[in-house]
């Protein structure tokens, strides 16, 4: 019984798995149901007794890798002691943590689907807010620890996901890594600027 059990969370896991590789590379309509399947090694009907279509197979890679890319990463800031905006800071900086030749799996899904399916914006937006929450979070927990003056966080937020996502398409439109790392260092340096504040 335990082996069927990891049975089936091994295969539902490489569709999670593939559907969000195929989905990011492709986007969701250029991802062809075959090729997932192919990649997972998994058949259709295996593929059913998981996910009811195409649509929420994508739906749940969505939500999971995502949440996974964003939330423990970031989250992994908010629950250390201490250095905030370093360990921030240095995140922000490390441009292996990003496929800049694909550009974010977000803002791609958002730009392709948020207008045509109402499930599709309803995750994407979630998905979003998720993401402005857990830098508020960093934000807030830097100005406890008197890493930074008070200001309003939530804003601070949004300016700091509309810098990076416009960082990750401009490295994705010219090529060049660095225009994504000259975008962070300008986000770095206002920061700093009321880090100096305190």
């Amino acid at each position: 019984m335990c082996y069927n059990f990891i049975m089936k969370e091994t295969t539902r896991q490489k569709l999670i798995d593939a559907t969000y590789e195929e989905v990011y590379s492709h986007g969701y309509q250029g991802a062809a149901l075959a090729d997932i399947l192919t990649k997972a090694g998994v058949h259709k009907g295996s593929m059913y007794h998981f996910f009811g279509s195409k649509k929420e197979m994508a739906l749940v890679a969505i939500q999971e890798k995502i949440a996974e890319r964003f939330g423990t990463r970031y989250r992994s800031i908010t629950d250390a002691e201490g250095g905030y905006l370093e360990s921030f800071f240095a995140m922000l900086r490390d441009d292996s943590l990003r496929d800049f030749s694909r550009g974010c799996p977000l803002a791609n899904l958002v730009q392709e689907m948020s207008n045509l399916d109402e499930d599709f914006d309803r995750v994407l937006k979630e998905i979003y807010a998720q993401f402005r929450n857990v830098l508020k979070q960093i934000y807030d927990a830097a100005i406890r620890a008197g890493e930074m003056k008070t200001c309003d966080t939530n804003k601070l937020a949004l300016f700091s996901i509309a810098v990076l996502e416009g960082a990750i398409l401009s490295a994705k439109a010219s090529g060049n890594p660095k225009d994504y790392l000259d975008s962070v260092e300008m986000l770095i340096e206002y920061i700093e600027i009321t880090k100096r504040s305190v």
